[in-house]
C-alpha cells in the first residue's frame, strides 16, 4: 500500500472526505434518516417486527434508543457502525481516513467517485420491504461478525478474493434488492470516471470498500468488459 501510494500522482475515493463539510455531512444524514413523515421505526416496520429488532439489538448490547426514530436503512448502518466499534474497529484508523490524512499532509490531489448524498441516497430510497431485510440481516450479521471477522481481516491483508468472496457476498446476494442497490448500481456508476482516469497520463490510486472489487459484479469485473483488464499485485511488483 504505500509503494501504490507512493507512485500515485492523485487518490481517487468513494468520497472525497477533504472535501466534505462535517456540519453539512451531518445535516445531510440527519435529513435522510428519518421518515419525511414522523413515523418512528416501529411505525415503519410494526410493532411485532421492531420487538424482535429491540430484542436482537438488547443481546448484542445496542442500545434502543439508537435506532427507535429512524428508517430502517438507517438503523441497519447504525447497529452495524457500533458492533464493529465493540469489536475494536476504529474508523479513525480506517484505510480512507488516514490515506485522505497523508494525502492532505504530502498534498496529493484527491477526488471522490460519489458524494455523501449519493451513497446515502441508494439506501434511502430502497423500497420499505427491502430496507426492512437490509435491516434484519445486519442484525443477523451483527451477532456472527465476532467470530468471522478474524478471518475476513486476514483474508484481505492476504489478498485472498475467493475466502472475501464468500465472506462478504454471500449474505447479501439473498437479498437481490440490496445487492442492486448496495454494489451493482454502484459499482456501474463508477466504470465511466475510472475509465476517463486511464486516458490520462498521471497515476491514480483508487480505494474503495473490499466488497466492490470481488465476485462477478465487482467493478473491476465491469472494468474488465469495458475493455479495462485488471490483475492482482503482489509485493514483488513494486
Amino acid at each position: 500500500l504505500d509503494a501504490a501510494y507512493e507512485v500515485a500522482d492523485a487518490l481517487v475515493m468513494e468520497i472525497d472526505m477533504s472535501k466534505v463539510n462535517p456540519l453539512a455531512a451531518q445535516s445531510t444524514i440527519a435529513g435522510l434518516s428519518v421518515d419525511p413523515d414522523g413515523r418512528d421505526l416501529a411505525a415503519l416496520i410494526g410493532q411485532r417486527d421492531y420487538a424482535e429488532v429491540a430484542r436482537k439489538a438488547e443481546a448484542l448490547g445496542i442500545p434502543e434508543l439508537l435506532f427507535q426514530q429512524v428508517e430502517p436503512w438507517f438503523a441497519a448502518l447504525s447497529i452495524t457502525q457500533l458492533r464493529m466499534l465493540q469489536l475494536g474497529f476504529d474508523p479513525a484508523w480506517g484505510i480512507e481516513t488516514r490515506i485522505s490524512a497523508r494525502a492532505a499532509q504530502d498534498g496529493k490531489p484527491t477526488m471522490g467517485l460519489e458524494t455523501i448524498e449519493e451513497q446515502l441516497g441508494f439506501l434511502d430510497t430502497l423500497d420499505p420491504a427491502t430496507q426492512e431485510t437490509f435491516l434484519m440481516q445486519s442484525l443477523e450479521d451483527a451477532a456472527s461478525v465476532q467470530d468471522e471477522v478474524e478471518g475476513i481481516v486476514a483474508a484481505w491483508r492476504a489478498g485472498n478474493t475467493a475466502a472475501l468472496e464468500d465472506a462478504l457476498l454471500e449474505s447479501l446476494q439473498s437479498a437481490p434488492g440490496l445487492y442492486e442497490a448496495l454494489l451493482v448500481r454502484r459499482n456501474r456508476n463508477w466504470v465511466a470516471p475510472i475509465r476517463e482516469l486511464t486516458r490520462e497520463d498521471d497515476n491514480y490510486l483508487v480505494i474503495v470498500g473490499a466488497m466492490h472489487l470481488v465476485g462477478e459484479d465487482s467493478v473491476l469485473a465491469m472494468l474488465e468488459d469495458a475493455g479495462i483488464p485488471s490483475r492482482q499485485l503482489d509485493d514483488n511488483d513494486f
